[in-house]
């Protein structure tokens, strides 16, 4: 179950447009020549062809491979398939005695698990939801508007100090109007990619620790260890 629930946050990021796209960033040029032979990596990676690469990889089943095509879904929902997928194994763990806990324990598997699904809704909400464009554009021109007029509002108190006083305001504010486009934008899907959310550092860092902390540490358990040397 484990390995299934990485590849939910994988399928989720590969089916939402971003400047990684789930997965490498444009600067590496294999990238790049992909997607001008392709278009974009994520679709890709959903479409059959990319199925049957992750079942070479040993990333996905073949079994669960067919049972994503014959759902007759859009790949942008493959993600919220293999989460109901981790909730029916969860659940059947129970029943068999694998997953034991107490009373809770269900209803807490369950309320993480549309927890997880809720986030995943509100990312589309938030980034489609922002403020009006033109917001964006009044800011834009009182920035400009202010570090024109700097210098001649600056002159008569500071005389030859205006020069750097009038570089301090422009790099400050300058700088400022590019981190709310980033704000604005922070996938990088619209032309601000100064300081965007890396989704490609956030999922490969999310499968490292899970696949390093969590899963190894648990499948050397030392009590388990010793059971099986003695």
């Amino acid at each position: 179950m484990p390995p299934l629930l990485l590849r939910v946050q994988v399928f989720f990021w590969a089916a939402t447009p971003t400047r990684a796209n789930g997965l490498l960033g444009d600067d590496d040029e294999e990238v790049r020549a992909i997607k001008a032979r392709t278009g974009d990596i994520g679709p890709l990676l959903l479409s059959a062809e990319g199925l049957a690469g992750l079942v070479r990889a040993g990333e996905l089943t073949a079994g669960e491979v067919d049972a994503l095509l014959g759902s007759g879904l859009p790949p942008s929902q493959y993600a919220y398939v293999l989460l109901e997928w981790v909730g029916q194994y969860a659940l059947g763990a129970t029943q068999s005695g694998a997953l034991r806990g107490g009373a809770g324990l269900e209803e807490n598997l369950l309320r993480q698990l549309t927890g997880l699904r809720a986030e995943y809704f509100n990312i589309g909400d938030f980034a489609a939801g922002r403020m009006p464009l033109a917001y964006v554009q009044l800011v834009q021109v009182l920035v400009d508007s202010l570090v024109v007029l700097a210098p001649f509002a600056l002159y008569p108190e500071l005389g030859s100090l205006t020069v750097p006083a009038t570089g301090l305001l422009t790099l400050f504010f300058k700088g400022l109007l590019e981190l709310s486009k980033s704000f604005l934008d922070p996938f990088g899907n619209e032309g601000y990619p100064g300081q965007n959310i890396r989704v490609d550092v956030l999922v490969s860092e999310l499968n490292f620790g899970a696949a390093s902390r969590w899963v190894q540490a648990g499948a050397m358990l030392p009590g388990d260890k010793d059971d099986r040397q003695s």
